[in-house]
């Protein structure tokens, strides 16, 4: 049986491995799902980037192509000073905007900055844009020119602008063609399931200013991107994904970008990783919960089955108490039992000794063999109880251990070995009660007694069998002597020893016999 206190030890143990399991595995999916939300915002943000991409190639191109047009009305009306005269630069800028779907902003400025045509009249034309970074690239020789955000001076809204240089007929600066581009499109392309706060998608210039972006103010207009690591760390690279603060909000986003190859142009599509990981947490959330709820259960079970761990072993302890008390009563008992059965040996032996001494008293041989059956059967009786007294067989008699110590008092009385008389014994170990064994033993004794005393005459030999055997259910005791024979025998039904026998065995549950068989057999047959 295993300790109680080791089985608690197992219910420590089990609890604690299945407390490991729970959360090492339910860490292990939270991890699995935790790397799966952000590979899927990765590939929605390099989607939008891609999409960027070819929103802003189609835009530019878009742009490029009118701006050709344009250079090539205003080479055809004979240059840009031609125009300033006249309003047809207007009216054709104007009606270029029902050819563009890009812009309806288109303007045609001079060498002097000034504008010779604007495709919006009602903007007015008193402008001068000799201080924007465009008209300074082209003045300085630039061919075509991507302009950073700014608030537009005849629109008055957030614009960026794409221009090309006009030359006139000898190749000299001859003015600008420009196209206003509105960032609108931007907002149009972000994902409709989230935020614009969320989701933020720039054009950056080469310099890392910014070009369009969703959500820009106009006080945001001069701001950029340079010192970051897209500019910087990732500078020669065509397109790719990274995880950092870069978008000036303070947050840390996943940031998926693209160059374009023929502008100096680079997009990008970014997302907070708190919305990226907006779902995952809500299951993290729920996850723990359960987890929690799954844990608080366990304790509690492994708290019940602690508490009842202490019970039992409270138990088993107060039971072992009782039974060490048992055991000590019980040995005691055994000892005082052991003691009785000593003093009524000795008993028997003092009451043995008195008869002999008084047999002595009388010269009568009939009364002296009379003490002579009485001492006998105190003798069978005491051997009995030194019997129980010697060995702790829980009241119990080996009938085979018995008879042979029987056999070995009766032939020392008898003197067995001087007369030539042989005395054998063939018997099972059968254990019988005390409450028997007492009157067996006194019909032994005088079945035994009898063949010493009457079997064999004055210097006769011969020799007596006992047996005892186990047949059918039943204990048959045997004594088989060579002698006279029960013809010979004094059998009358009125002696003393044969009244004792057909006594003893009625109080047994059995039966007695006497016949001749090549001598005298005694056989006594009992239930087992």
């Amino acid at each position: 049986m295993i300790p109680v206190r080791d089985m608690r030890s197992v219910l420590y143990a089990t609890a604690i491995l299945f407390a490991v399991a729970v959360i090492g595995i339910r860490g292990a999916f939270l991890w699995l799902e935790y790397r799966s939300a952000l590979h899927r915002a990765e590939a929605a943000t390099q989607d939008l980037a891609l999409l960027m991409e070819e929103y802003a190639k189609r835009t530019l191109e878009t742009s490029d192509l009118l701006l050709n047009d344009i250079i090539a009305y205003v080479r055809l009306r004979g240059g840009v000073g031609a125009l300033s005269e006249t309003t047809d630069a207007s009216q054709y800028l104007a009606g270029l905007t029902q050819r563009s779907s890009a812009s309806d902003l288109f303007l045609i400025i001079d060498r002097d900055s000034k504008v010779v045509g604007v495709s919006i009249p009602q903007l007015g034309d008193s402008v001068s844009f000799a201080d924007r970074s465009w008209f300074k690239a082209h003045r300085a020789g630039a061919e075509s020119f991507v302009g950073g955000a700014i608030v537009g001076r005849l629109a008055k809204e957030i614009l960026y602008t794409y221009s090309r240089r006009i030359p006139d007929l000898n190749g000299d600066f001859d003015g600008v063609a420009q196209v206003a581009l509105r960032p609108a499109f931007l907002q149009e392309i972000s994902r409709p399931d989230i935020e614009d706060d969320n989701v933020i998608l720039g054009l950056w210039g080469r310099d890392g200013r910014v070009i369009a972006r969703t959500g820009l103010a106009p006080n945001q207009t001069d701001t950029g991107v340079s010192h970051t690591a897209l500019f910087n760390e990732m500078e020669g690279q065509r397109s790719g994904t990274y995880r950092a603060n870069d978008m000036g909000d303070g947050v840390e986003r996943i940031i998926s970008f693209r160059r374009l190859e023929r502008w100096p142009v680079t997009v990008t599509a970014s997302v907070p990783v708190a919305t990226a990981l907006a779902a995952w947490r809500t299951g993290f959330y729920w996850s723990a919960g359960i987890t929690a709820i799954v844990l608080v259960a366990l304790c509690w079970l492994t708290w019940i089955g602690v508490r009842l761990s202490h019970q039992t072993e409270a138990t088993q302890k107060e039971l072992q108490l009782a039974n060490e008390s048992l055991g000590k009563a019980l040995s005691d008992k055994v000892m005082l039992l052991q003691e009785i059965h000593h003093r009524v040996k000795n008993n028997l032996q003092v009451t043995s000794s008195l008869l002999q001494m008084q047999a002595r008293r009388f010269s009568d041989p009939g009364v002296k063999s009379a003490f002579q059956e009485t001492q006998d059967r105190l003798r069978s009786i005491g051997l009995i109880h030194d019997i129980l007294y010697r060995k702790d067989t829980g009241g119990t008699i080996d009938l085979q251990d018995y008879l042979g110590r029987l056999i070995h008092e009766l032939s020392a009385t008898y003197g067995a070995a001087a007369r030539g008389i042989a005395v054998d014994l063939d018997a099972e170990p059968i254990m019988i009660d005390l409450d028997r064994g007492a009157p067996l033993a006194l019909a032994v004794t005088e079945a035994i007694s009898n063949a010493f005393k009457h079997a064999f005459g004055p210097g006769e030999g011969g020799s007596i069998l006992v047996s005892a055997h186990r047949i059918d259910g039943r204990i048959e005791i045997v004594v088989r002597d060579t002698g006279k024979g029960v013809s010979d025998v004094p059998d009358n039904a009125s002696s003393l020893g044969m009244k004792l026998i057909r006594s003893f065995a009625q109080q047994l549950g059995g039966q007695f016999s006497l016949t001749a068989e090549g001598g005298t057999v005694f056989r006594l047959d009992i239930p087992a």
